[in-house]
């Protein structure tokens, strides 16, 4: 088995995701929650790739590479989390006696995107200023010239996909302290079959991932922006309590934001 016309063929994957995710990411943090989901598909996909393709890339640069764009991968689903919970909130229409706290948990939400932006932006430049994009072009492009032309040899690329497709539904099966793990390995197969599609491999996936992706996203999302309201709204109370120093105003602030999350709890459930 030759693996150098799917190498080359892996070097160009790479390189195609790698723009994407450079067009997405191009003027700075994308402005809106549609703009962030589309930096989002576009980082997972380098992911994958740099998990398919591993194997024509030095290993220790292959693992730097991968723990910078973890770091992208985090700050993008917490802004896109932030960013989407913020919409559902400014939905709502709470009685008047709610209006405060939920105005206030809004605000909270909307500040907290913004600290978001901020650690999405230094994960996205310090990916820039170590080169990495420069690298991974670089590396890819003496695959494409050199092997340009070769067919993909389709034992090796079976191979490589069925030790994919192992580690990642093992991982998926495996219990996991929150659905995020779970979350990322059936996106990753998914990803996997559409980049691997081309070369008419016979891909054997569970004809159910694309509804456990989904399920396990939800859970994802309900888990996280649960967490982060009560996180906000237990932050509130220690403010309110350091500047006036007793918490009678915080009464009516706490009891519309606790109307609202016990209104996400049902409409998450």
């Amino acid at each position: 088995m030759r693996r150098e016309g799917y190498q080359a063929y892996g070097a160009r994957r790479i390189t195609e995701c790698l723009c994407a995710l450079s067009e997405r990411m191009a003027s700075g943090v994308p402005a809106d929650i549609q703009g962030v989901r589309a930096a989002l598909d576009a980082a997972h996909r380098l992911q994958t790739c740099l998990t398919l393709f591993a194997r024509g890339y030095p290993t220790p640069r292959v693992a730097l590479w991968k723990r910078r764009l973890r770091r992208i991968l985090r700050a993008l689903y917490a802004l896109h989390d932030c960013l989407r919970l913020i919409e559902w909130v400014a939905a709502q229409q709470p009685a008047s006696e709610h209006r405060a706290g939920v105005q206030r948990a809004l605000l909270r939400l909307q500040q907290h995107s913004e600290r978001q932006r901020q650690t999405l932006q230094r994960a996205w430049e310090r990916w820039n200023a170590q080169h990495i994009p420069s690298e991974i072009r670089g590396l890819s492009r003496r695959w494409i010239e050199s092997f340009g032309d070769e067919a993909v040899d389709p034992a090796y690329a079976q191979r490589v996909w069925q030790l994919f497709r192992r580690e990642q539904l093992a991982a998926l099966e495996a219990g996991a302290a929150t659905p995020a793990v779970p979350c990322g390995r059936a996106r990753a197969l998914l990803d996997a079959c559409d980049l691997l599609a081309p070369l008419n491999l016979p891909l054997d996936c569970p004809n159910d991932l694309q509804a456990r992706l989904e399920t396990l996203d939800a859970l994802r999302f309900r888990e996280g922006s649960l967490r982060l309201l009560t996180e906000l709204l237990d932050a509130e109370r220690a403010r309110e309590q350091a500047h006036t120093g007793n918490l009678r105003a915080f009464t009516r602030i706490q009891k519309g934001w606790v109307w609202l999350v016990g209104q996400f709890q049902r409409f998450s459930a």
